[in-house]
């Protein structure tokens, strides 16, 4: 990584925990401690990406974007290297945010970045593919939301991620807010008997109705039995998601997601016997108390490998059949309650057509040139 952990080899450095990297580093180089030196990030581009603006504002410390006259560097990482299936799209997005390279094939990073993020949003169905050689060789991948569209495509990445000791993980930046953490230390998981909150689905299910169940994920907790989402128009957001939670010891309960609110602009929270209420103004310093968190959490994992996850791969399977099973109870079951286990292992979403956002048809027809067809309930239209 840039010269600091010479003579710890990648594969060692990925199988350390968080103690065993500081302490072996620091020896290997003090230098280290300063932080002086940043993490070489790769990046696959897509459409409508939080990399296209924010994120790589504050990666690559660019002024002049979204309004902003200046960004501070808020992370130890530089994104150096950037695909995207068209290579005018990349090069104009690495000269607007002063990324070096731009390279010719979605694996043309391998052994050149400490890291990569995949934020291709709307090509979910080709993730797996795209982290495959990645994975291989050892190198941390962070798939921007939703991960992927199948369990089985989720299985195939964690096992290569066990095999070869690579860390792999997929988040909303709601998980990791200050309100996030002030919610779980005031009513740890075991406590809760039940709950309901108001937090953002608008545009639509697929890529913000999302945000609220894995929040409520993180909140809550797993050992989930099922869920039922009802919507009128998933591709226009709002409806209520309800979910099943196992007996924890006082029996079976329930939590609601309202996703009617836009733009993160509410997240209220009651969590039954402690009646507390948990609130995150829309309005606040995004950088600093939402993407910023974020950030924190995936460099984590670059440095520190698997040690550095900030989930489970099995925490990571159970939330993306979350997800799935919302999204089941929408396509195929008219809102009723889908259990977790029964959802089909090849059962897949597909690309998202019809909802706010499309996604370009030449995306869809480049990554279906390049990687192949892929099945899914969602089509594009003819």
């Amino acid at each position: 990584m840039n010269g600091q952990f010479s003579g710890i080899s990648r594969r060692a450095f990925l199988g350390m925990g968080a103690v065993g990297v500081a302490s072996q580093a620091l020896a290997a180089n003090p230098k280290k401690k300063s932080g002086n030196e940043l993490l070489n990030i790769g990046l696959i581009l897509g459409e409508w990406s939080h990399s296209e603006n924010a994120w790589t504002r504050m990666i690559n410390g660019v002024p002049n974007v979204n309004d902003v006259p200046y960004t501070p560097k808020r992370t130890g990482m530089y994104y150096t290297h950037v695909w995207h299936i068209d290579q005018t799209v990349a090069k104009a997005f690495a000269d607007r945010f002063n990324v070096p390279n731009v390279v010719k094939s979605f694996d043309g990073m391998v052994g050149k970045v400490d890291g990569i993020i995949i934020d291709v949003v709307f090509q979910i169905p080709w993730t797996y593919k795209l982290a495959r050689p990645y994975l291989e060789n050892g190198i941390p991948v962070y798939i921007d939301r939703p991960f992927t569209d199948s369990l089985r495509k989720a299985r195939e990445m964690t096992e290569l991620s066990k095999k070869y000791n690579t860390p792999v993980w997929s988040g909303s930046s709601l998980e990791h807010m200050c309100v996030t953490y002030e919610a779980i230390g005031h009513n740890p998981p075991e406590s809760i008997l039940g709950y309901e909150t108001w937090s953002e689905g608008v545009p639509d299910y697929y890529t913000h109705g999302l945000h609220g169940i894995w929040w409520a994920y993180r909140t809550a907790g797993g050992g989930i039995h099922a869920i039922a989402q009802k919507t009128d128009d998933w591709s226009k957001g709002s409806g209520t998601s309800t979910i099943v939670y196992n007996d924890r010891g006082k029996g079976p309960f329930l939590g609601t997601i309202n996703h009617t609110s836009r733009d993160n602009t509410l997240i209220y929270t009651q969590f039954k016997g402690q009646d507390r209420i948990f609130l995150c103004d829309g309005q606040t310093n995004w950088d600093e108390f939402v993407y910023g968190p974020m950030l924190t959490r995936i460099q984590g994992m670059f440095e520190l490998g698997i040690g550095g996850m900030p989930e489970t791969h099995e925490s990571l399977i159970e939330k993306l059949r979350l997800f799935l099973a919302g999204f089941r109870s929408i396509l195929r079951e008219k809102g009723e309650f889908v259990e977790l286990k029964s959802l089909d292992e090849d059962w897949s979403v597909g690309c998202p057509w019809g909802q706010s956002y499309m996604p370009g048809m030449e995306a869809y027809q480049a990554y279906t040139k390049l990687l192949g067809a892929e099945k899914g309930e969602i089509r594009p239209p003819k």
